[in-house]
């Protein structure tokens, strides 16, 4: 089931909390196919207020005995006021490791980004970036219906596993978020006009995440998957924004590109503990 709660103060918005309810644990609405981390929405410096209305409500209403949540970013508002919010009503938090998402500040201009590669890496980029000359063309766009078919033509070309993933329903959510979310970006590399590889990106706030990708094996020789994110690492920085977010999983190219780990955790909260009755 699932639930949207809403907290107001003097009748303004002051905190989000979008559940799903399975049995008698809530957890925070949101695929892991799909989603990285996960958090609840609150003002600033509401965050802690917000927090204990949730837990408040949740253990008077006598629905939920407990609250899965997770992964999430070390700096969330699950983290940094739910938490703190629980342990102080005295009610039992736990807290595992998760996986990590990677990302890096980025520099005023790509010449400084390259001097903050090692020697070994920033002689392979340009190397990468070089071995297409002129044959590479490169456009960041929004999430036009052409951007979209293009890159979902292209994701389904050569693995099994991203065409299995990139079913109807899959689609279907992709193409809403390029109609919905005018942060999306998609980045197609051509080479000699023929597009060999694309990114699927969210501009928000000074931040660009890398959230899917996709090459066309024909033109692996070129290096066209890695070449197409470097490229668009050089857009965002042209573009002013401020970090490059890799999200989630442990590729190799991550740390070879610059990104630095930074640590999710999954949390679990219960509402009745042995021994109490409601919050």
């Amino acid at each position: 089931e699932l639930q949207l709660w809403s907290f107001r103060e003097n009748g303004a918005a002051a905190g989000l909390a979008p559940l799903q309810v399975a049995g008698r644990v809530a957890s925070l609405a949101g695929s892991p196919d799909v989603c990285d981390h996960l958090d609840l929405v609150a003002a600033p410096r509401r965050e802690r207020e917000v927090c204990r209305a949730l837990i408040e409500r949740l253990g008077r209403s006598g629905a939920v005995d407990r609250l899965d949540f997770g992964p999430a970013r070390q700096d969330s508002v699950v983290v940094m006021a739910l938490l703190p919010e629980a342990r102080a009503l005295g009610l039992p938090v736990e807290i595992v490791d998760d996986e990590a998402v990677f990302q890096m500040a980025l520099p005023a201009s790509w010449d400084d980004y390259l001097a903050s590669l090692s020697g070994k890496e920033r002689h392979e980029v340009r190397r990468k970036l070089r071995r297409g000359g002129e044959a590479f063309g490169f456009e960041m766009t929004g999430g036009s219906e052409a951007a979209v078919e293009e890159f979902m033509r292209l994701f389904r070309r050569n693995r099994t596993d991203k065409a299995a993933f990139m079913d109807a329903r899959m689609e279907g959510f992709f193409r809403s978020l390029a109609l919905r979310l005018p942060e999306t970006r998609v980045g197609l590399l051509r080479v000699d006009g023929a597009l060999a590889a694309a990114v699927w990106c969210f501009d928000h706030g000074s931040t660009r995440y890398l959230y899917n990708s996709g090459y066309d094996a024909d033109y692996s020789g070129l290096s066209v998957g890695l070449a197409c994110k470097l490229l668009s690492i050089r857009d965002a920085i042209a573009r002013g924004l401020g970090t490059y977010d890799f999200l989630k999983g442990n590729e190799t190219y991550k740390r070879r590109l610059g990104g630095e780990p930074v640590p999710l955790v999954r949390s679990r909260i219960d509402l009745r503990p042995a021994g109490r009755g409601t919050v």
